[in-house]
This record gives structure tokens, C-alpha cells and sequence, in this order.
């Protein structure tokens, strides 16, 4: 539980224009292994390095809190409402 940096995986549109020093807010520790990483959007450091965050097709999700992220998630949020739907 608490903040932590993350490691943006390749480009998504989830992390454009984030502000310096991206931290969100973890709440679970829990975590899931991916076996296709090109599904992995960022990952994280607690003890070792883990996904916090992945993306297929049209779904995303995220491992932390962005509604209680500050300003960090806010500017997730945004980015999500603006990603258009692929058919």
C-alpha cells in the first residue's frame, strides 16, 4: 500500500504528456504474470519489479488507483476518455 513510480512499457496513449516523476497510488499486492509481454503497459518496483498496468485491444486496466493518484491519475483518466474505440 502507498505510492510508487511506474515503467511505461513501449508507447501507449494511457502515459502522453504525463507529468515528471509518474507515482500512483497501490492499495492491493497482488499482481498478475503476463505471458505475452506485449500485452504489459507499464510496470512497477516493490521488492521486485511486477505489471501494474496492461492493455489488449480495447481493454486496459491497472493494478493502481488513478481516481486516487493526484494529478498523476487524473491525466490517466483523461487520456483513457480519449482513446477512440478500434472496431
Amino acid at each position: 500500500m502507498g505510492w510508487r513510480e511506474i515503467i511505461p512499457a513501449g508507447s501507449n496513449p494511457l502515459w502522453e504528456n504525463l507529468p515528471a516523476e509518474p507515482r500512483f497510488y497501490f492499495v492491493h499486492s497482488y499482481h498478475f504474470d503476463f505471458q505475452r509481454k506485449d500485452e504489459v503497459a507499464a510496470t512497477a518496483v516493490y521488492g521486485a519489479e511486477f505489471v501494474c498496468a496492461f492493455r489488449k485491444g480495447n481493454v486496459y486496466g491497472t493494478q493502481f488507483h488513478p481516481e486516487k493518484s493526484h494529478k498523476f491519475g487524473m491525466k490517466v483518466l483523461e487520456n483513457f476518455s480519449k482513446i477512440k474505440a478500434e472496431p
